[in-house]
């Protein structure tokens, strides 16, 4: 039967901007014997109506070596409001 852990953590993208955000699990890591991901929840705001979409422009996935650390996760999202979004990121983990 497989682990199942979450973790989740706040973020702020700029108005009109693209920034890269990086994820990796921590410590206890099982990787490269695990699956990782994070999905994106914008806040919703009732006096930001309507808000476009973040839109995920690119993702990448590299090793770091260092202790602990192990497969990191880079999304690139892009806000095309005037507004900065801030949004939940739900880190999730399966191993």
């Amino acid at each position: 039967m497989a682990n199942i852990d979450h973790k989740q953590g706040t973020y702020t993208i700029a108005a009109n901007s693209t920034q890269p955000f990086t994820f990796w699990w921590g410590k206890d890591s099982k990787a490269p014997n695990e699956f990782f991901d994070v999905s994106i929840a914008p806040h919703f705001e009732k006096s930001r109506t309507p808000m476009e979409p973040l839109h995920e422009t690119d993702r990448a996935v590299y090793w770091d070596y260092r202790g602990g650390v192990g497969v990191v996760l880079i999304l690139t999202l892009k806000n095309s409001n005037n507004f900065p979004v801030t949004f939940e990121a739900n880190h999730v983990r399966i191993y």
